[in-house]
C-alpha cells in the first residue's frame, strides 16, 4: 500500500510520541526526523514556518550522542506523561474526561476510550490478542490515522470511504483533544524536542 504523504506526516508524529527508544534519539541527532516532518509538510503545503520552527529547535540536538539523548527524552517522557499524577495526560479518554472536572476516570474502559475503540473496530483494527495497553494514547491515534490517510484498499471493498472516515476521526476524537494536549505540553515542557512538537502537533490539527 503506498503512503499518502498525508499518511507520512501522521506516521511521523506517532513516531514522534511514542516513549523514546534508541531507534528515535538516533532520528532526532541525525537531524532525518526534522527532515523527513519538513518534506512531508511541505507536501501538503502547509504553512513553511511552522516546520522550519519544529526544525530550528530540534537542531539543538544535530550531533549529539543519541544514547544520552534517549536517555534525556526518556526522562522528560516520564514527567510530561506517566506517574500517577502526569502533568500533561496523553490518552483522549482519560484528558477529555479529566477537562470535564472527573478525575475518577479509568484508563482504556472510560466511555471515551470505549468509543475510539469502537471506531477503531469499525474499521477493521483491533487490538492484537495479548495487547492490554491503552488504544487512545496519541502515538496511537496518530498511527490510526495514518492508517486511515493511506486509503487501505479493504475498506473501499467493505463500502467505506477511508477519506470520509479519517474526517470523522479527526471532527469526533482528535480535534476534540489533540489542541489543549498540544498547548499544555508546550506549557509544561522543558526539554526543547516536546516543546517544539507540540507546537508542531498543535498548529498540523488546526490546519487539517
Amino acid at each position: 500500500m503506498p503512503q499518502t504523504n498525508l499518511g507520512a506526516l501522521f506516521k511521523l508524529f506517532s513516531i514522534a510520541f511514542e516513549p523514546p527508544t534508541l531507534g528515535l534519539a538516533d532520528l532526532v541527532v541525525s537531524g532525518a526526523l526534522a527532515a523527513d516532518m519538513q518534506a512531508a509538510w511541505e507536501a501538503l503545503e502547509l504553512p513553511r514556518r511552522s516546520s522550519a520552527a519544529f526544525a530550528e529547535g530540534l537542531s539543538s540536538y544535530a550531533g549529539r550522542d543519541a544514547e544520552e539523548t534517549m536517555h534525556e527524552l526518556r526522562r522528560e517522557s516520564t514527567r510530561l506523561f506517566l506517574g500517577d499524577k502526569p502533568l500533561v495526560t496523553n490518552s483522549e479518554g482519560l484528558w477529555r474526561k479529566k477537562a470535564e472536572g472527573k478525575t475518577n476516570a479509568v484508563l482504556i474502559i472510560n466511555s471515551y476510550s470505549l468509543e475510539v475503540a469502537d471506531f477503531m473496530r469499525s474499521c477493521g483494527v483491533v487490538r492484537a490478542e495479548g495487547y492490554n495497553d491503552c488504544i487512545d494514547y496519541i502515538e496511537t491515534e496518530c498511527d490510526f490515522a495514518s492508517f486511515l490517510a493511506d486509503a487501505p484498499d479493504y475498506l473501499a471493498g467493505l463500502g467505506k470511504d477511508p477519506a470520509a472516515l479519517l474526517e470523522e476521526f479527526m471532527r469526533d476524537h482528535m480535534n476534540r483533544w489533540v489542541p489543549g494536549f498540544c498547548s499544555e505540553v508546550v506549557h509544561a515542557a522543558r526539554a526543547v524536542y516536546y516543546r517544539e512538537l507540540g507546537a508542531l502537533m498543535g498548529e498540523f490539527v488546526k490546519e487539517f
